[in-house]
């Protein structure tokens, strides 16, 4: 229960409306309370005879308004409580993905997809069945209990008592119950998390499963962990399943008593056959309440075992903590970028990813950013955009820290097209426009036209209202680089920074998009990283990295000269372009 108090800045906020709700469930239970007193009444009246034609009418009149006027109640008691809970809901997930936002590569790396989607689906929705049907019923549930039981008090007291005798063993059985529920929905949900994030991957990784034949083995593994995941569900239904039958049984005892011992009272003429009758009117409405009790339960345990799931995650501190309060606009960064002595790597027992790197990117230039496989050069672009941190060292933009910029600000200066984009399942216009939503047509086409997409774009079929499928399906390789090229020069990014994003283009097409880019370098300051050495003659200054160390810097001219590694690496791949065209 504890955990639950976690939930308190959310409900707070919609306080005086959840107080409302709860004046409605204390007026609905009012009502239904006082009906039975008019029944037992009218029943003895009718009984001795003693009722006037007018007063008979009267009470039923009564007890049909009491009922209207309970229904109401009822009906406003829901539109405010379970409103608010969707709203909270809403609210909640919000908090949720603001959570997911602060957190950098590392986070995910730790949180898979999947387990993240069990978190936003079951966990938020059994913490909305608390701050809804729980919260509601809990307190229609107290109600109900209270003024049934006052009722009967000051009806007959020694009945009351000895109805209330079986109440003890409903306070245990909900006791021990909702303690196994809590610890059997945790591990349910951990089991839920797993079974989605092995599905994310599966269905993420579709081309790759049959490309190896690897069917029959992904879909056994997912049978195991379905049937694990419905074993773990079954114990959880067959506990839950116990609630509701042990409370009514704990009523039908109840209702036993009032029948046995009210029965020789009236015997003895020591209770009316109204009193009787308004005893069992009352303990009939105590069956929902006890009935309930096991349910409300339940949820509460769900809540509180997805709430500390919840907690835990989003209360985690960042990676990469948003430190910098520096006020600067986007547009007024010039774009001066500078690597002083910069030693990276992922972990204290991991090897060093980059060790004592230094180079400088004047703005209004290209850099360019080459070596071998793993040399560092896309732990250069990450270091940049602040997606780890340095070890040691330290990255200045124009001069300063880039950890004293916020990373909002920082991010928004540096456009990245990465050698495999990612490309969303919306059309080709809706996904140029992804970093810049409010731009217009025009400004679409003329980024398309930059990055020789429009060519391709003309030839489908509905043009750029083409939807690309799931992470862009229907695109070749070099039209999703392009259709990145066009998303990143559109975003108007002073920086922009090119991690091999031509690598699967032809080199005619290559070719336009450097002319262009020499174009656009005045206003704009580019790092230019590459595998193919063609792809760099363009850059003013080449920087080439070899195991996590600058080994060469030049321009594309003077580093041939130097016969080093820079030359062996263009002397190998001209070689390798001449046996590809035999």
């Amino acid at each position: 229960m504890r955990e639950l108090l976690w939930l308190s800045p959310f409900i707070r906020r919609y306080r005086k409306r959840l107080l409302l709700g709860a004046l409605c469930v204390v007026g609905a239970n009012l009502s239904w309370a006082v009906t039975p007193r008019i029944v037992g009444r009218t029943v003895d009246g009718i009984i001795g005879g003693s009722l006037p034609t007018l007063h008979l009418v009267l009470n039923l009149g009564g007890i049909l308004g009491l009922t209207l006027l309970g229904a109401l109640l009822t009906f406003s008691m829901r539109q405010t409580i379970i409103v608010v809970s969707r709203i909270l809901e809403y609210e909640l997930r919000n908090a949720f993905m603001r959570a997911l936002e602060r957190h950098s590569l590392p986070f995910f790396h730790a949180h898979p997809v999947g387990e993240l989607m069990a978190y936003a689906t079951n966990d938020i929705a059994a913490v909305r069945e608390f701050l809804g049907p729980a919260i509601m019923h809990g307190l229609n549930t107290v109600m109900a209990l209270g003024f049934s039981l006052l009722f009967m008090l000051t009806l007959d007291l020694p009945m009351t008592l000895l109805a209330l005798l079986p109440l003890p063993v409903a306070g245990v059985l909900t006791y021990h119950i909702g303690r196994r529920v809590h610890t059997l929905f945790s591990t349910v949900q951990e089991y839920f998390g797993e079974l989605t994030r092995h599905a994310q991957e599966s269905y993420g990784a579709i081309r790759v499963v049959r490309a190896y034949g690897a069917e029959a083995a992904e879909g056994t593994r997912f049978r195991e962990l379905s049937w694990a995941y419905a074993q773990h569900n079954l114990r959880l239904g067959r506990l839950q399943a116990l609630s509701s039958p042990a409370m009514l049984v704990v009523v039908g005892i109840v209702q036993l008593i009032v029948l046995g011992y009210g029965g020789l009272r009236l015997m003895e003429r020591t209770l009316t056959v109204g009193q009787l009758t308004q005893f069992f009117l009352y303990t009939n409405e105590l069956i929902w309440p006890f009935a309930a009790l096991g349910w409300i339960t339940n949820i509460i345990q769900r809540a509180s075992a997805s709430t500390a799931r919840l907690r835990r995650l989003m209360e985690q501190p960042p990676e990469i903590p948003d430190t910098g309060r520096l006020r600067i606009r986007v547009e007024d960064i010039a774009g001066m970028i500078e690597f002083r002595n910069v030693w990276f790597r992922y972990g204290d027992n991991h090897p060093w990813v980059l060790r004592g790197v230094s180079f400088t990117l004047r703005p209004g230039t290209i850099l360019g950013l080459t070596g071998p496989i793993g040399s560092g050069k896309s732990t250069v672009v990450a270091l940049l955009t602040r997606l780890y941190d340095v070890t040691e060292g330290a990255i200045l933009l124009d001069g300063r820290d880039i950890r004293e910029y916020p990373l909002e600000t920082l991010r928004a200066a540096i456009a990245v097209v990465p050698q495999d984009p990612f490309i969303f399942s919306l059309s080709i216009a809706d996904n140029i426009r992804f970093g810049a939503p409010h731009a217009s047509e025009e400004e679409i086409l003329r980024a398309s036209r930059w990055a020789e997409l429009h060519p391709d774009v003309e030839l489908f079929p509905q043009g750029y209202a083409t939807p690309v499928g799931e992470r862009g399906v229907t695109l070749s390789g070099g039209q999703r680089q392009r259709l990145a090229i066009a998303r990143t020069v559109l975003s108007g990014s002073p920086i922009l920074v090119f991690d091999d994003a031509l690598s699967a283009v032809d080199s005619s097409t290559e070719s336009k998009i450097h002319e262009r880019l020499c174009a656009l370098v005045p206003n704009r300051t580019v790092l230019l990283i590459a595998h193919r050495i063609s792809t760099l003659r363009i850059a003013e200054r080449i920087v080439v990295l070899d195991n996590g160390v600058v080994a060469e810097e030049g321009t594309h001219h003077e580093l041939l000269q130097r016969q080093g590694l820079y030359a062996r690496l263009y002397a190998y791949q001209a070689l390798q372009a001449e046996l590809e065209q035999l």
